[in-house]
């Protein structure tokens, strides 16, 4: 007997499950991650304020976009609760991607610091 993708009852409330634990740890991270851009907010300079919108933006922008391409590839088949676990695990996933993208940036920007 193949399997056909469709889970009963048993399967939703995993998925739903799952799409809680991950949004949970998404926005706890996100949390995180804003206190530390954000941690001198009264006493940042015009340049500081303006670099901690543009980094607020980026971070708000691959979370959203990964949650969105969860969706996409979770399909339209799928439940409604796997589309949400789908999501909530690659934006959680695009967490990753925030090392490598800073990393990307200290080696190609101009007066690169020394390893």
């Amino acid at each position: 007997m193949t399997d056909a993708g469709i889970k009963g009852v048993g399967g939703e409330s995993g998925d739903a499950v799952g799409a809680a634990v991950f949004g949970v740890l998404t926005a706890g991270l996100d949390a995180f991650l804003l206190t530390r851009i954000w941690r001198w907010a009264g006493e940042q300079t015009a340049v500081e304020h303006r670099a901690a919108v543009v980094q607020t933006a980026a971070l708000a922008g691959a979370v959203l976009f990964a949650a969105l391409l969860g969706v996409a590839i979770a399909g339209q088949g799928s439940t409604p609760h796997r589309r949400w676990r789908y999501a909530m695990l690659s934006a959680l996933a695009s967490h990753v991607l925030i090392p490598l993208a800073l990393f990307a940036a200290l080696a190609t920007h101009p007066t690169r610091p020394t390893f």
